[in-house]
């Protein structure tokens, strides 16, 4: 069972999937992910590939002043509404059922955090980074889980968590 680790939603349980195709972020890589971008008060945050809303409810909880969920598998945004709707239905979430390139295309806003969880090895880092570069914030952190992955860059920090690992990169002003 996936549980909201910290902030006012607290201890409450998602709605979970049992699908292969669906590889939630485990408990400790989200804690260690979420003490690193934080704060999260007063932050726009976008969630993509969301999965059952597992990170982006947790930056709701942690005070996001509103998060974006992108999830294309109908089913699997199914649960993500549930989630939204049973654990914080008051709080300013925005839903879109696409995939993300389509959300690229579409989407007009700037956010201060973007969070990436794509299924392994369909989207490389780069990729997604290009693709935010003008969406993300002065300032503004993206952070993208992935398979353990060889990366040599300045400009990046890596954090692992055995075959896991999370990419940070921060936008220059």
């Amino acid at each position: 069972m996936i549980t909201i680790i910290s902030g006012k939603y607290k201890g409450q349980k998602l709605v979970d999937v049992n699908s292969p195709q669906v590889r939630p972020t485990l408990a400790r890589v989200k804690k260690s992910l979420m003490q690193i971008i934080e704060p999260f008060e007063g932050k726009t945050v976008l969630d993509l590939f969301s999965g059952i809303g597992n990170l982006g409810i947790e930056a709701i909880s942690r005070g996001a002043a509103d998060v974006t969920f992108v999830e294309r598998d109908i089913n699997v945004y199914q649960l993500l509404q549930k989630n939204i709707n049973k654990i914080c239905p008051d709080d300013n979430a925005t839903l879109y059922k696409m995939d993300v390139r389509q959300f690229f295309l579409k989407n007009k806003r700037s956010y201060d955090i973007i969070i990436a969880d794509p299924p392994y090895g369909l989207f490389e880092f780069d990729f997604i980074r290009d693709s935010i570069k003008d969406i993300l914030s002065n300032k503004g952190i993206f952070c993208m889980e992935m398979e353990l992955t060889k990366l040599v860059r300045d400009d990046i920090r890596i954090k692992k968590y055995g075959r896991t690992q999370v990419v940070f990169w921060r936008a220059e002003s």
